[in-house]
């Protein structure tokens, strides 16, 4: 894996930049909101706890009480911050909220049988992020911008790539992994995600893991790595693990995800690749029957 170097002066581009930001009120939302801020970034802000009355009377910072998984709400963020600075430029699908302890429990209904599923958090950290990438597609191509100047950047975790006890954290992080890799190839628009280790938020407490010996890195490390996915114009499909206060591209990189997948499937054309043609043959025998009339 290739270890990063974010040097302060590496940000500075974001200044000016229009940036939404989903679960901007805690942990690396939060962190990474007045990162950009300090750097003269302008802010559409997005949650369901308001900022702290410091931030929220801010000229370029634009908040509203926002629910990711309800689509009406986060297009109304999208549509409202758009009014108010003229673009948008970044996307950080952030929201997110921890496991819950009744995933697969025996939990029963007022009949006495056995209960659904608790989704809310993969309603949140999985479906919330597919409402707030379809609507980052459409509102980053408005305008004249070279969309190499303009990204997305997904939340996902650690927990993405490893085992991890908590089934439907992991199941939604995994699906964050696979929303990235089943776009890259298909946008103009540069789409990038995060995988932070232990990190300070409103996730998890600190003292608690450090008792039990885990390395917990503050928030603010974890916006750092955020922000040089946008403004590193060079960088699309990749991940950036961050452990420690260090930072490792792990997705693209030599012995990465993608690199050790491809060391252990059969030396043959690749799924991906078969996909892309597949797509291109089924797409002209659609537009040859629109021309034809059948």
């Amino acid at each position: 894996m290739a270890e990063l170097h974010i040097a302060p002066d590496d940000l500075i581009s974001i200044k000016g930049k229009t940036v939404l930001i989903t679960g901007c009120s805690s942990g690396i939302g939060n962190a990474t909101l007045k990162l950009c801020h300090q750097l003269g970034a302008k802010i559409i802000a997005g949650d369901l706890t308001p900022l702290s009355d410091d931030l929220i009377n801010t000229q370029n910072i634009f908040f509203a009480k926002t629910d990711v998984t309800d689509w009406h709400s986060i297009r109304a963020l999208f549509i409202s911050g758009h009014h108010r600075f003229g673009q948008i430029d970044h996307v950080f699908a952030n929201a997110g909220i921890k496991p819950t302890r009744t995933f697969l429990d025996d939990t029963l209904d007022a009949d006495g049988l056995l209960a659904p599923p608790d989704l809310a958090t993969i309603n949140v950290n999985f479906l919330g992020v597919i409402n707030t990438v379809r609507l980052a597609m459409y509102y980053l191509r408005q305008g004249n911008a070279n969309p190499k100047f303009r990204s997305i950047v997904l939340s996902a975790s650690a927990s993405a790539f490893q085992n991890f006890p908590a089934p439907d954290y992991c199941t939604a992080k995994h699906g964050v992994v696979g929303l990235l890799h089943g776009l890259t190839g298909n946008s103009a628009l540069r789409i990038n995600a995060i995988a932070p280790s232990w990190t300070a938020s409103g996730i998890v407490i600190r003292e608690v893991l450090e008792t039990l010996g885990a390395k917990v890195q503050d928030a603010e490390v974890v916006a750092r790595s955020v922000l040089k996915l946008f403004v590193d114009v060079d960088r699309h499909g990749e991940m950036l693990y961050s452990w420690n206060g260090r930072f490792f591209e792990i997705n693209k990189a030599n012995g990465g995800l993608l690199d050790s997948a491809a060391r252990l499937l059969p030396d043959t054309v690749s799924e991906d690749e078969i996909m892309t043609r597949l797509v291109g043959i089924t797409t002209a025998m659609e537009r040859k029957r629109t021309i034809n009339g059948f």
